[in-house]
């Protein structure tokens, strides 16, 4: 039989439905297992007011249990007097047994004593009122309410609750709210009762569906029908609505049944930037902007109303004067904005603190502009260093704005459009792009001065925090640094940057005051090692190839993918491999040894096998340029590695190293340390591989 749970709550925040309904499934499942109560399938769905878990095809019973459990050392079985000592009777009490069923056994550290449990399974229908219990106190919320006598702290209080075993209801409460099989309408339509029969998926959807207004409780039916009445009331006026991914699925988590009003706003309100005008919609009053196909903006709106559609013109002029208020209020912003200019802005940046210790955000902001100036110049970009220079010091003047105090996630983004109102329209675009990728996989900045704008601000982020030890750990991230670093790793790979991560750290602490003091520094290498590890297994690349590229950070990350590229082809070729097992080998001859030298003295040779591989190292050396740029260039020099394969392996068949004579011996080791040098250290560490 099925099991059918339904939580009735007052009204929860959008943000709360979707957690919880993933916390229900896995918690449901997790009791479950617990209670040994086999079933095929769990299933959570519902809305605002109503959580709902099916269980289908739920045991009738839970599963016998037969275990063995490990009592005291068997010599406190029984005293001299031959009777069970307090111990062992105890043991036996705890498990329910009597002492004389209790038995001895071995084990690798003596003899123990053990007792066979035997538990019989026990009916669902008597178990479920407690796992129904646990599964509704189970639940945990961002933020919480305590409204009843036993204190029960809860997203929003707890109204009616529904548990159903098949067609017979399962008896328990929760907040003073005793289960029954009755579930309610909407709540602007009355509070008479709904009775569900029984655990039927099917007919408990149908049963809220046909209700006076239909309640749709599968969240991906009330997703279709969001985007359908959002769409039609689009076509209607031959236009098309800006279906938003995450106002779509907020819209979902806060409606039951949603209606679509339409509406139009004054002209005058497009004089406004679009992504305000938009963010205004979406993010404050929750509702869909309206496009042509050319995806310019109009000036109609789409709200969403939960329930039916009557009215609909009274309910249009609510929404239109909320919005009216709210479109005002970013006039009057942007107008102020535009008096005061983007310099106005930056000398506010005095008055905003970066990080405790390391100056406000006007100094960050002369840091970046100088990073930023450097790195023009580094990779040879002269004629970008007017727009980069007026765009990097400008990059965080916005924040400092009245609409970004009010929008933060219009940072970046006005800036631009102030920096354009005011003749710069070069950097205006720099500017708005500052902050890509808004994600560690969106779009990077369209334009080169941004892109090395956006990269200058986020190296400098990341020395700043990691300097004053403000570093990631486990799933805490206040500042975003990891998809900071993932910017930074992207920047420079997919643009082809000529520049190392060795040379932005060090040109960016340059730039922080002397006595700032240095607590996690030692840590961004490898931080930022682990995201090129990741980004380059996304651009797919076999996963820890790069772990053989010991010059990671003195290499232009795009010459790190070329390596890793060639280091993918040679991986499995069979006369490389033989070259890796002994490169291995050698390592571990070495590894022991503090400062092997190199210095070799042919005279002291006394086998062929050590002239062969002297002579073969010696013409590699010849062979292998200083410098390999591009994948080719790095397979040509992986190839060459391969021709120690018969010198080292005739050498480690006929030469003892570690002989009584401690200069043929050191002479060997020597030998050794220059293969292992080519080995490793040439091009890659191939013994990573």
């Amino acid at each position: 039989m099925n099991a059918l749970l339904e939580i009735g709550t007052e009204h929860l925040p959008a943000r709360f439905v979707r957690p919880a309904l993933s916390q229900l499934k896995t918690l449901t499942e997790t009791i479950l297992n617990e209670k040994r109560l086999s079933f095929r399938n769990v299933e959570t769905f519902g809305t605002y007011r109503r959580l709902v878990v099916m269980v289908y095809d739920l045991a009738e019973k839970s599963a016998d249990l037969e275990k063995e459990v490990k009592g005291p050392p068997a010599k406190l079985l029984k005293g001299t007097d031959g009777k069970f000592t307090p111990q062992s009777a105890g043991f036996a009490q705890k498990n329910g047994i009597a002492p004389e069923k209790l038995i001895v056994k071995e084990t690798d550290k003596g003899p123990f004593i053990y007792a066979d449990i035997k538990i019989k399974g026990e009916r669902t229908s008597k178990l479920l009122p407690e796992i129904f219990t646990r599964i509704v106190t189970g639940l945990e919320f961002a933020k919480n309410m305590v409204w009843e006598e036993t204190q029960l702290k809860y997203g929003r209080p707890i109204r009616s609750l529904i548990g159903l075993y098949g067609d017979k209801v399962v008896k328990f409460t929760v907040a003073g709210v005793t289960s029954g099989r009755y579930t309610y309408p909407m709540i602007s339509f009355g509070r008479k009762p709904i009775k569900v029969l029984s655990a039927d998926k099917d007919a408990y959807v149908k049963l809220l569906r046909n209700q006076y207004p239909p309640i749709l409780v599968l969240p991906e039916e009330r997703r279709e029908a969001l985007i359908k009445t959002v769409s039609n009331e689009a076509k209607v006026r031959g236009y098309q609505a800006d279906l938003d991914e995450s106002l779509i699925e907020e819209t979902v988590c806060f409606t039951e049944h949603p209606v679509a009003v339409g509406g139009d706003f004054e002209l005058r309100f497009l004089t406004l930037p679009k992504d305000l005008i938009t963010t205004v919609l979406k993010k404050q009053i929750k509702m869909f902007p309206v496009m042509n196909k050319k995806g310019e903006l109009q000036p109609y709106f789409i709200a969403v109303r939960d329930g039916v559609s009557v009215n609909q013109t009274e309910v249009s002029d609510g929404f239109k004067k909320v919005m009216s208020a709210r479109l005002s209020d970013a006039v009057f912003f942007f107008e102020n904005d535009k008096k005061e200019g983007l310099e106005t802005f930056k000398e506010k940046l005095k008055n905003i603190q970066f990080l405790e210790g390391l100056g406000n955000l006007f100094d960050k902001s002369a840091r970046t502009q100088r990073l930023a100036v450097w790195l023009t110049e580094k990779l040879q970009k002269q004629s970008l260093k007017e727009t980069v220079n007026y765009a990097a010091s400008h990059a965080y003047a916005d924040l400092a704005s009245h609409v970004v105090y009010e929008f933060p996630e219009l940072q970046g983004y006005m800036g631009g459009q102030y920096a354009a109102l005011e003749g710069h329209k070069k950097a205006a675009k720099a500017i708005e792009e500052f902050y890509f990728p808004l994600t560690s996989t969106s779009a990077l900045p369209s334009t080169e001065e941004g892109n090395i704008v956006s990269l200058a601000g986020k190296i400098d982020t990341l020395v700043g925090n990691f300097l004053i030890g403000q570093i990631p750990t486990g799933s805490e991230d206040p500042f975003a640094l990891r998809r900071q670093a993932f910017a930074v790793v992207r920047i420079l790979l997919e643009n082809k940057m000529d520049v190392t991560f060795k040379e932005l750290i060090a040109q960016s602490i340059a730039l922080y005051p002397k006595g700032a003091v240095d607590k996690g520094l030692k840590e961004l290498p490898s931080f930022l090692f682990q995201r090129l590890a990741l980004v380059l297994e996304q651009r797919g690349h076999q996963p820890g190839i790069v772990n053989a590229v010991r010059q990671w950070q003195e290499m232009p990350l795009w010459q790190v993918e070329e390596l890793v590229g060639a280091l993918e082809q040679v991986k499995h070729n069979e006369k490389f491999s033989s070259v890796l097992e002994s490169a291995k080998r050698v390592c571990n001859i070495l590894k022991k040894l503090d400062t092997p030298t190199t210095q070799v003295n042919k005279s002291l040779f006394e086998l062929p096998a050590e002239k062969e591989l002297f002579a073969t190292l010696n013409a590699l050396k010849e062979q292998i340029p200083s410098v390999s740029k591009t994948e080719k260039e790095y397979l040509t020099v992986l190839k060459k590695l391969t021709t120690l394969k018969e010198p080292l392996e005739k050498f480690f068949t006929d030469v003892m190293v570690n002989v009584e004579e401690t200069s043929v011996r050191d002479n060997r080791l020597a030998l050794l340390n220059i293969a292992r040098n080519l080995l490793t250290q040439t091009t890659a560490d191939i013994t990573q591989l």
